[in-house]
């Protein structure tokens, strides 16, 4: 029997996240064992060569990873009333182009969004969930190009930036109960903190506005660092300052954090 093994890549195939097609360039979802073993308090040499005994099916992790080049798509998820928020429940979805696969009722574990010179804006999010993620029907497989806005690093539209980053973290943790079960009765969130890294041409002033394409955000919070470097006389002086906020889920527009 022939087998078609062609597989579609890049942007060929598609992911989706919370519903939103993205323009996903890596990812995938991970299932990770933790089996139970036994140490006996005699274990002779000569009847056997192993030093433990596999005692129970232990537990069992879920989660994932998905990179992709920012749209205008996504940003209609990140809001505070979606991604960014505390606790916010989505589907992750995955296609290569043959097979199709879905994780339901995930939690953010971390965000992160950059831009840098020449490029597009990039942003990547890796996600837990209590069950495992199962093949679907429903996770489209292709995209219509042409309807897909894409945001180049240009169109951040902060003058005088030279590259910057953005990451949120959520603490998440699988809560095991005592039953005859390998999988999380649930999953645990934690509380969620920001961060800003950006290298400008001036020195940062008294402000709290931040562009992210069409999305304005406002950042209050704390520095953590700041600095200045200059490397020759083919280089512009730069300086690196780094922003931290536990933030509260309120924004300009509804849109990131304040």
């Amino acid at each position: 029997m022939a087998v078609d093994a062609t597989k579609i890549l890049g942007y060929g195939g598609s992911g989706e996240v919370d519903g939103k097609q993205i323009l996903i360039t890596s990812g995938g979802f991970t299932q990770e064992t933790n089996p139970s073993f036994l140490d006996p308090l005699s274990m002779p040499v000569t009847a056997v060569s192993r030093s433990r005994i596999l005692h129970a099916d232990g537990t069992e992790a879920y989660g994932g990873s998905i990179s992709f080049d920012v749209s205008d798509n996504f940003l209609d998820v990140l809001t505070t009333a979606k991604l960014l928020s505390r606790g916010y429940k989505f589907n992750v979805g995955v296609n290569d182009g043959t097979d199709a696969y879905e994780m339901t009722d995930c939690y953010l574990a971390s965000l992160s969004l950059s831009g840098a010179p020449g490029g597009l804006i990039t942003g990547s999010i890796s996600f837990v969930s209590a069950a495992p993620a199962e093949s679907s029907l429903t996770v489209l497989d292709d995209f219509i190009r042409d309807t897909e806005i894409l945001i180049g690093y240009w169109y951040s539209d902060n003058t005088g930036v030279r590259d910057w980053s953005f990451t949120m973290n959520q603490a998440t943790t699988p809560v095991y109960g005592n039953v005859d079960a390998v999988t999380p009765n649930y999953i645990k969130f934690g509380m969620i903190d920001f961060s800003l890294d950006v290298t400008t041409y001036e020195a940062i002033v008294e402000t709290s506005v931040i562009n992210i394409a069409t999305r304005t955000f406002t950042l209050t919070g704390v520095p953590t660092s700041e600095e200045y470097s200059f490397a020759g006389v083919t280089d512009l002086g730069n300086y690196k300052s780094a922003f931290v906020t536990a933030a509260s889920s309120a924004g300009s527009d509804g849109i990131i954090i304040a």
